[in-house]
């Protein structure tokens, strides 16, 4: 039988029940004198040693919990995992603080101030490049190229063409009846020419002869006044003015040849002088006026066109710009209480718009162009140039000249009027303290390595701290020129 090698630590093997002792147990039989061990003594562990039996199946241990990892420390002050208080971070004192922001401040206000100063302790700024899209609005009286044609003691006037039709040089525009002339002499005139009409019927019909030469005159006539009719219904298309010569010629045609086709008839003579006469007595109280020039007559006037016009509109001021375009017309020396208005003949290609400008600060370029808009037509949007412009009374005034191949049916009738100026211009920006005047004239000071010079500049306008200029002489300022500051 093989003994357990678990259930002996020292000893000889051996059938039966064997005594076994422990191993650093005290023995029995030791001699007295031998040293004692530093635990004291303990009873000899005995262990019986069954022999025979299946020992129980082995077990292994259960395996350790799964790891959880602490929970993080709440709080400022919480104490750490470890179980020891986490340390303080020392704090810098307050004033240390302060120091760094006071020597970052004084050194940044050092750098500015090393950039502003120039030779001599002169501040400077540069000259730099932007784009300007300006709009300027304001109130407008509008100056047409125009002549007015008067007549004293004028009691009827006869028109001949139509109002707003395009007439050329010596082209007759209107009949004027003078102070004295009745409306009578003109029935007179139209009785006898009735007289001659009825006359002309009665020989025709006594004539056996057929007139070929008048059944074509008569015919000329009938054309024309059944194609002056298809005109006025808008059958067709065309000059009503130019068809009504047409047809003046043809009647008058056929009148000279009827005068002549009877010369012994005695009554028929004798109505022909009857109407001599009174177109004679007639024509001594009427002036026929015909155009001057090429242009557009109108019948209406406003009062303003011997006052307002393009050989005077620049004396005027701000003020009394202001003064028309509230209604207050200016007085005309030349005209009395007789002098009625005939017409007036417009020509064009130009007219002239004064504009007194809602922005007084603003400085206007002569010379340049910019886009004009009629706000009263916003289809009306014309090239307008400034020829001048004057500052007072707290009024800009600005003299826009509108010139070219324009269309005047939009303003024919209008005199004042809102309207509104946009551009948009390439432009050098300069502080605003960099604009000095030198003999009147505005400039800039350009700081150089060789010195510095004075240059004229147009200061178009300001916005804040900084000036919108263009210089007067080209290729002298650029960007990143230094200028100096006043």
């Amino acid at each position: 039988m093989q003994q357990d090698p678990r259930n002996f630590a020292s000893g000889q093997s051996g059938f039966g029940q064997t005594q076994w002792t422990v191993v650093g147990a005290p023995q029995q039989n030791s001699a007295p004198n031998a040293p004692q061990p530093p635990y004291p003594p303990q009873e000899p562990y005995q262990q019986q040693v069954n022999y025979g039996q299946v020992p129980p199946p082995y077990t292994p241990p259960a395996p350790p919990p799964a790891y959880a990892p602490p929970a993080p420390p709440q709080g400022p002050r919480a104490v750490p995992p470890t179980g020891m208080p986490r340390a303080r971070k020392p704090r810098k004192p307050v004033w240390v603080i302060f120091l760094v922001v006071f020597l970052v401040v004084l050194v940044c206000a050092g750098i500015a101030v090393a950039t502003v100063l120039g030779r001599g302790g002169q501040a400077y700024g540069y000259v730099q490049l932007s784009t300007l899209n300006a709009s300027y609005k304001g109130d407008a009286v509008i100056v047409r190229n125009e002549t007015l044609y008067t007549q004293e003691g004028a009691s009827l006037i006869e028109q001949n063409v139509e109002e707003g039709a395009e007439v050329e040089r010596s082209e007759t525009v209107c009949v004027v009846y003078t102070a004295g002339f009745n409306t009578r002499e003109l029935t007179t005139l139209e009785n006898y020419r009735s007289q001659i009409k009825d006359y002309h019927k009665t020989l025709l019909a006594s004539s056996t002869t057929k007139d070929m030469r008048l059944d074509r005159l008569e015919g000329d006539v009938l054309t024309q006044a059944v194609a002056a009719q298809s005109l006025v219904q808008g059958v067709t298309r065309g000059s009503l003015v130019e068809q009504e010569k047409t047809l003046k010629t043809a009647m008058q045609a056929r009148q000279v040849y009827l005068k002549q086709k009877y010369p012994d008839d005695q009554k028929l003579s004798r109505l022909y002088d009857d109407e001599n006469t009174q177109e004679q007595k007639i024509s001594s109280w009427t002036k026929q006026y015909a155009a001057a020039s090429n242009g557009i007559v109108s019948f209406y006037t406003d009062g303003y066109e011997n006052v307002l016009n393009l050989y005077n509109y620049a004396d005027y001021s701000p003020v009394q710009i202001r003064a028309m375009f509230n209604g207050q017309t200016p007085e005309d020396e030349t005209r009395t209480k007789n002098t009625v208005p005939v017409y007036r003949l417009v020509r064009q290609g130009q007219f002239v718009v004064l504009m007194l400008c809602s922005d007084p600060d603003w400085t206007p370029v002569e010379g340049r162009s910019y886009k004009l808009r009629i706000e009263n037509f916003d289809t009306t949007i014309v090239n307008a140039t400034v020829e001048s412009f004057t500052r007072s009374g707290g009024e800009l005034l600005v003299r826009l000249v509108v010139s070219g191949d324009i269309n005047l049916g939009n303003i024919m009738y209008t005199r004042t009027c809102s309207v509104q100026l946009g551009e948009s211009v390439d432009t050098l920006t300069v502080p605003a303290r960099a604009i000095h005047s030198q003999n009147g004239k505005t400039g800039v000071v350009m700081a150089t390595e060789s010195g510095s010079y004075w240059t004229p500049v147009s200061v178009i306008t300001t916005e804040g701290d900084y000036a919108h200029i263009i210089p007067e002489n080209a290729g002298v300022l650029y960007e990143g020129i230094p200028v100096l500051l006043f």
